[in-house]
Formats: C-alpha cells, structure tokens, sequence
C-alpha cells in the first residue's frame, strides 16, 4: 500500500507540547492542501484504546478544495441502536481528528460526475433506520456500491474494498491509538 503522507511523517516527540501541536497542524496543512481536487476516500477511525482489529468507525470524504472537502457519514447517539443519523458537511477537519486511523484514497472523480456524489452519499438519509443491520460501515458499504454502480467508484467488488479497508485499518490501529502524527493517507490498491 502507498502511504501518501510517508514523507511528512517524522518524530515530533522531542518538541515541547505547544510546538508540537503547531508542528503537527502545519504537516496537516500542507498534506491536505496537496491532496487532488475531487478526490474521494473512506475514512476509518479508531473506536477503543486499545483499539480493536475489524472494529472501526466508518465515513467517506471527498476532497474539494484546497483547504476542505465534505465528510459523509452516519452515528448512533442513542441506546437503543435504533437513533441512526447522517452527519454530513464540509469540514477542513479531516486530518485533526484524534480517533482517526486512515484514510484510503478510493476514486478521483472525473468533472463530469462530481455534481452526482453528493445526491449518491444523500441517497438513505431518510430512511436510514430502515436499512437492514444498519451501522456506520454497513451504511458506507451501500453508498459506496452506489457509487459503483454510477461508475463513480472503480473496484473490483464492495466486499473486496471493504476487506482492504479492514486490513489497512489493522494495519494503522496501534499508530492511531498512539497519537503518532499525521495519520497516513494511502491509496487503495483495489480500486483504480
């Protein structure tokens, strides 16, 4: 897998902790600033200290400008299991998140198509506690076999992605759980 982010990674642990956090916000700046416009990524975050393999909360973002893009995801605030909501927005957040694990670059959108995403990651929101088994990966997985099936998203199979997102977030949870900056941004090897 290419770690988009490898060569801003480095040591920041000799830095005093307001240098650090100022060091750390500046790599983010710069890495977010050269990801490509419309570009589209699942993004994992941890969910447990210690974190838990196969146990991650799940989103998509797709990258729009320079400083920003718009996350897409849905979360359970109630009990019950049955308060599911989206929780979609632009953000220029995506890396400043302390749960983050990854982020895996999964389409480029090609210009003609990108006024289709939004609706595409929109599509259940009124309906999402009717969705059989319903849970943040399992509303993600829907979307992005939408946005298969638009042509959008170029895999060889939903479950195909969705067992690399799984062994690349394995791969990056004890990184996450340790605060190691910036969190990796790598390309998926199973989509084009």
């Amino acid at each position: 897998m290419e770690d988009l982010t490898k060569g801003y990674r480095s040591d920041f642990s000799g830095l005093r902790p307001f240098e650090r956090a100022a060091a750390v916000r500046k790599v983010q700046g710069e890495i977010l600033a050269g990801l490509p416009l419309n570009t589209l990524y699942v993004v994992l975050y941890v969910r447990a200290d210690p974190p838990i393999a196969n146990d991650f909360h799940w989103g998509l973002y797709i990258h729009t400008d320079p400083s920003s893009g718009f996350k897409y995801h849905v979360k359970n605030p109630s009990t019950d299991g049955k308060g599911w909501l989206a929780d979609h927005g632009r953000t220029s957040g995506l890396l400043k998140s302390n749960l983050l694990c990854v982020t895996i670059q999964i389409a480029r959108v090609p210009g003609d198509k990108v006024a289709q995403v939004d609706p595409i990651m929109r599509f259940y929101d009124g309906n999402l506690n009717a969705m059989p088994g319903i849970t943040c990966r399992i509303w993600a997985l829907a979307i992005l076999q939408k946005l298969m099936d638009q042509g959008i998203v170029k895999c060889s199979s939903v479950k195909d992605l969705e067992a690399e997102c799984l062994s690349v977030g394995n791969h990056y949870m004890v990184d996450a759980a340790n605060s190691r900056q910036p969190r990796p941004i790598v390309k998926s090897r199973v989509c084009l």
